[in-house]
């Protein structure tokens, strides 16, 4: 949707409510749908369709609906969070199918029907208000423009303007059907109330901590087995890595902003004018808890706050265009150099390059670097610029010596790379230093599963015995907490990140009173002891109502009857139309109606 309300700033000169009375009675007229009149066209007279066994729907009728069909179905898009978070990304639902604007169209029928019939009906100025209503919610102006509302239902809800003027009318009657069976609706009180209570309790808990460096005695060496099969599944990681050499030819921007004319203030002011909304918006932030809402307006710096930014963001941009201009210039000169040399680069190509431009006062960097692994790129950008692309063209198999990279923006310029020198990989066995490396990490591996297999027992022993013979039985050092807040990290141990695990335990409903879990220090981000295990055991959770449990509750409910009407909502339509008993007699034809207008 690439619809720009800010760039329609005329407001209309027509009374809104004289052109809401006219744009919702001519296409009535035009299209013939005036009721029971003698101008109702013979071929809208035929039934498009029966509900509840007797009631016939007409082919006019029908038409008309399914012409406004797209209206209904993109308004349930605009109103579904998931879809408006989607859109905000970019991800655009995809366009109604035929099917689908049939669905919405009898769905729209037969809810108007059930509308009317509950003597449910709409005013003129309760429409007027869910057109401004609507206004508001895609321009987040007060101003009405009829040539912004237009482009709203044409753009938006792919409708033509007349159509969906009429479609206004009906979509406010259904509402109100909706909204007065929806309302009906009440969470149930339990659920409310054990949604306040969920998180709201204290509870003790006992802890012991396992060291691996304490059973170091009960892991035996590796095995030369072991070695060899650690090895083969590792290699890379014992590989002499490969090495690059390359030639570098860069027009450097950074260099070329120095000598650039400053610019005069009508420049400056120029250029916030014409990058304001691309280069100077101020970040987009809420407070915690506070919505986003679509019609909310960006914001953006004033011109006194960046215009002493201005001038070298204008210098930067010409010497980055001149070093473009001049890489070109560059490149054609290197094919030419190729094409007098059977095809080939010269080897010295750089070095002629380098000379014909600095002949031409155009003074190039060029050099040859040292030898580097893919760890070194990042060193040499420090001299070429960000962004280089060696670590993927130079390291690349299919590169090969002698080879010139395409033209490469980086963060100093613009920048052509010859390979020098390319040296493979190496795998050189297992050396002694990787022999000692691999010892290291099987006895890492093999402490970590055994203090593992230990914290198992033990919780297996409280499951089976008992706490009291578990603590006989394993001789750990056991430390108990105080009473606690799950909601909270106050558990009276000094180190913040074991009481923070510990009261993620518990909160996230994975420890009940008088159960114990073995959980390793890596699950509960503790840096420095990642390869520790924990037994935990809670000896006691009690619920605790909150303090101001009263507030609580009507947030809670409020936000629950929300959700239970929304539910209802969608259960009353299916329902009814489900009800109604629909004979579609056009759904054979494959086709809408010659009568209907375009949807």
């Amino acid at each position: 949707m690439n619809f720009r309300f800010d760039k329609f700033v005329q407001r209309s000169t027509r009374g809104l409510f004289a052109f809401i009375v006219v744009a919702m009675v001519l296409p009535l007229v035009l299209w013939g749908y005036m009721g029971k009149s003698g101008n109702e066209r013979e071929e809208d007279k035929g039934d498009a369709g029966i509900l509840y066994g007797n009631i016939h729907v007409t082919k006019g009728e029908y038409n008309r609906h399914l012409s406004t069909a797209s209206a209904s179905w993109w308004w349930k898009k605009f109103n579904d969070p998931m879809t408006m978070m989607m859109m905000r990304y970019g991800q655009q639902p995809k366009p109604p199918t035929q099917e689908e604007l049939t669905k919405q169209a009898w769905e729209d029928i037969i809810l108007l029907r059930e509308a009317k019939a509950g003597g449910i009906q709409a005013s003129e100025q309760e429409t007027l208000i869910e057109l401004r209503e609507m206004y508001q919610k895609f321009t987040g102006r007060p101003d009405y423009s009829d040539e912004i509302m237009n482009r709203i239902a044409t753009e938006f809800f792919k409708v033509q303007f007349g159509a969906f003027m009429t479609w206004v009318g009906d979509h406010v009657v259904i509402e109100k059907l909706l909204t007065l069976i929806s309302d009906s609706e009440f969470a149930d009180f339990d659920k409310v109330y054990d949604r306040v209570a969920t998180g709201h309790s204290m509870a003790k808990v006992w802890y012991a901590a396992l060291d691996p460096r304490d059973y170091r005695r009960d892991i035996a060496p590796p095995s030369t087995d072991e070695i060899l099969a650690y090895y083969g599944k590792n290699k890379e990681k014992f590989k002499v890595p490969g090495k690059i050499q390359v030639a570098y030819l860069l027009t450097d921007a950074d260099e070329f902003k120095k000598h650039e004319p400053e610019p005069s203030p009508e420049d400056v002011k120029k250029y916030y004018s014409d990058n304001m909304k691309s280069e100077f918006a101020k970040p987009h932030e809420h407070e915690p808890g506070e919505e986003h809402h679509e019609a909310e307006k960006p914001e953006y710096k004033t011109f006194e706050e960046v215009k002493a930014e201005i001038p070298g963001k204008i210098k930067q941009k010409a010497a980055d265009k001149k070093a473009a201009e001049i890489m070109d210039r560059v490149d054609v000169a290197l094919g030419a150099l190729a094409s007098a040399n059977a095809g080939k680069y010269p080897d010295d190509a750089f070095d002629q390059l380098k000379a014909k431009f600095k002949a031409e006062n155009v003074d190039l960097t060029y050099d040859i670097s040292n030898s580097f692994a893919a760890k070194g790129v990042e060193e040499l950008e420090k001299i070429v610029g960000t962004n280089s692309t060696l670590g993927t063209w130079g390291f690349d198999p299919a590169t090969k010596i002698g080879d010139v990279s395409q033209r490469i923006k980086t963060g100093k310029g613009v920048a052509l790379f010859r390979l020098m020198k390319k040296i493979d990989a190496i795998d050189p066995g297992i050396t002694e230093r990787a022999r000692e490396t691999i010892v290291k990490e099987l006895r890492k591996e093999a402490l970590k599963k055994k203090v593992s297999q230990v914290a198992n027992n033990v919780v297996q022993e409280i499951t089976t015995h008992g706490m009291m013979a578990a603590r006989e039985k394993y001789r750990l050092e056991w430390r108990v907490t105080r009473y606690f807040k799950t909601d909270g990290t106050d558990l009276g141990i000094e180190d913040s990140q074991v009481s923070s695990g510990i009261a993620n335990q518990v909160r996230g409903g994975q420890l009940k009173a008088g159960k114990a879990t073995s959980v390793t220090g890596e699950s509960m981000r503790i840096q420095d002891k990642s390869d520790w295990s924990f037994v935990i055991y809670c000896e006691d959770l009690t619920d605790l109502p909150p303090e101001d449990i009263g507030t609580q509750f009507s947030g809670s409910r409020k936000g629950m009857d929300d959700e239970v009407r929304h539910r209802y909502r969608q259960v009353y339509i299916d329902d009814t139309v489900k009800s109604a008993g629909l004979q579609d007699l056009m759904k054979n034809s494959g086709k809408p109606s010659e009568s209907s207008p375009n949807p």
